[in-house]
């Protein structure tokens, strides 16, 4: 094949890919998405009609330049499937998140030198066996 055609070729086809991948991303994204809900402002249940509620624990106060823990329990004949944690800081990080026996932990470092955050962990809850 000459260069010419090579080069043409080459163009048509980056033309018909550019084409189809806008199409693909408009249609992949078509901006009717539902709005996200807010994140919960008060402690307890967060989604109690779900099989698996949410239940999100009181904001632990972190100092500034510290590093704290929080942690939410599963209420009584449940067990902890999964979990989480919210900072009330974009100079909050959580740095650990692990299960416990009976609900969630999270390790919170605050970075801010000159005031202190908050904190807070959550848990997905399921039923226990044989409860």
């Amino acid at each position: 094949m000459k260069p010419a055609r090579s080069l043409a070729l080459a163009a048509v086809t980056s033309i018909v890919l550019l084409a189809g991948s806008a199409f693909s991303a408009s249609a992949w994204d078509s901006g009717d998405d539902p709005p996200k809900p807010a994140p919960p402002t008060d402690p307890g249940v967060v989604a109690p009609q779900s099989a698996h509620p949410q239940y999100r624990g009181d904001n632990v106060s972190i100092p500034a330049g510290g590093f704290a823990f929080a942690h939410v329990s599963c209420p009584a004949g449940m067990v902890p499937t999964g979990g989480g944690g919210q900072t009330g800081s974009t100079l909050t990080f959580l740095t650990d998140s692990l299960p416990s026996p009976s609900g969630w932990t999270v390790g919170v470092k605050n970075t801010d030198t000159g005031q202190s955050n908050t904190a807070s962990a959550w848990v997905v809850c399921t039923a226990a066996v044989g409860a």
